[in-house]
């Protein structure tokens, strides 16, 4: 039982030098959190008659660390228009049928001028691609953009102005199961 002790408390010692040693090193070249950073928007789409139909659909990467005022590259990888939007923590849906319900899609798409309940009116107004409620950038629930499909529109560069130690929870109100976060520093 000593041994097994003895094993324990040496790779829990090893654990916690090659944690200080990475915390050592980020410290070493300045502790700060990147200026730029780049996310993307991954996968597609399958359907099995009689079987299921799969979406893969995702943010890569889900948790994002950036400098308050500093620049997000997205780039749409899909071939489906999506938006990333901040909502808070409670407004995640995490089932099926928060999934089926989500209230703050609906709230987001009807901020982007788009009709929830059918089809656009031809003719009708152009969505409104850029929503922000807060101050200039992403830094506050309600704050959201439309991306288009990939091949119909260039990469998205958006500032995130929250305040260092914020953490901004994203979705796609078009796929809610798309969730990520920005971890501002």
């Amino acid at each position: 039982m000593k041994a097994l002790n003895s094993r324990r408390g040496l790779v829990g010692l090893v654990l916690a030098a090659a944690l200080l040693s990475v915390a050592g090193s980020a410290l070493a070249a300045g502790g700060k959190a990147p200026r730029r950073a780049k996310l993307a928007i991954k996968g597609g789409e399958s359907i099995k008659p009689n079987a299921y139909y799969k979406s893969t659909f995702r943010f890569e990467a889900g948790s994002v660390t950036i400098r308050s005022g500093g620049t997000v590259t997205l780039t749409n990888k899909s071939g489906d228009g999506h938006t990333l939007s901040i909502v808070t923590r409670a407004q995640l849906p995490h089932t099926l049928k928060q999934l089926e319900n989500c209230a703050v899609c609906r709230t987001i798409a009807t901020s982007h001028g788009l009709n929830t309940e059918g089809p656009p009116a031809p003719g009708g107004p152009p969505p409104i691609p850029v929503v922000n409620v807060g101050a200039a950038g992403f830094n506050t629930p309600g704050d959201s953009l439309i991306i288009a499909p990939r091949g119909q529109g260039a990469p998205v560069v958006f500032k995130v102005t929250a305040r260092p130690g914020a953490v901004l929870y994203f979705m796609c109100a078009i796929h809610p199961w798309m969730q990520g976060r920005f971890v501002v520093k």
